[in-house]
């Protein structure tokens, strides 16, 4: 699946994601790339609005990760955020995500991220707007929190690397990093 654009949708009262990218359809170990493994790239979302129990779910396989997707100008009310694992080149432009429950926004074992005025306006108590495991090569710009927003931003994974935070409205408190993380790969 690639080459895909959408744009100006309205969704509501979504049973389950609003928008799935999900290449995992059974646990099996990885294999070698070969004709049958499945790809998506280049899927452009745009001008989204949806009531939902999860936002967007992406999820891409360790041997061939989701690759350059992009989501710009979307609000989504859900009940849990977005994830995105095994992904690389994404984009999340002018994106807010109400959640009632844990982070707005999951990274896991991804790379190449572009995350750029993330935001919620219904911060969870117990949990990071945004939480990166094993996230590599991020830039995250133009963000600042809500009142309320106990902690914006966890960083978490020894493989983590190359975290950009710039022009950003978060001081110390709200940024949370994991002991495991080699604090030199942060740069503010």
């Amino acid at each position: 699946m690639e080459d895909i654009r959408v744009s100006n949708i309205v969704m509501k009262n979504i049973r389950d994601q609003a928008i799935v990218l999900d290449m995992e359809y059974a646990k099996v170990p990885p294999e070698p790339v070969s004709e049958r493994t499945p790809q998506f790239k280049n899927i452009r979302l745009s001008n989204i609005t949806a009531q939902t129990n999860e936002a967007l779910y992406i999820n891409g396989l360790e041997e061939m990760p989701v690759q350059e997707i992009s989501l710009t100008d979307a609000v989504f009310d859900a009940k849990r955020g977005i994830t995105i694992k095994n992904a690389k080149d994404i984009e999340l432009h002018n994106v807010r995500i109400n959640t009632e429950m844990g982070s707005s926004l999951k990274v896991e074992n991804s790379e190449r991220l572009y995350l750029d005025n993330i935001s919620t306006a219904t911060p969870v108590a117990v949990a990071p707007v945004i939480r990166l495991n094993n996230a590599k090569e991020v830039l995250l710009q133009n963000c600042w929190p809500f009142v309320g927003t106990d902690s914006f931003l966890e960083i978490n994974g020894e493989a983590t690397k190359g975290i950009i935070l710039k022009n950003n409205v978060l001081n110390n408190e709200l940024i949370l990093v994991g002991k495991e993380v080699d604090t030199k790969e942060i740069k503010k």
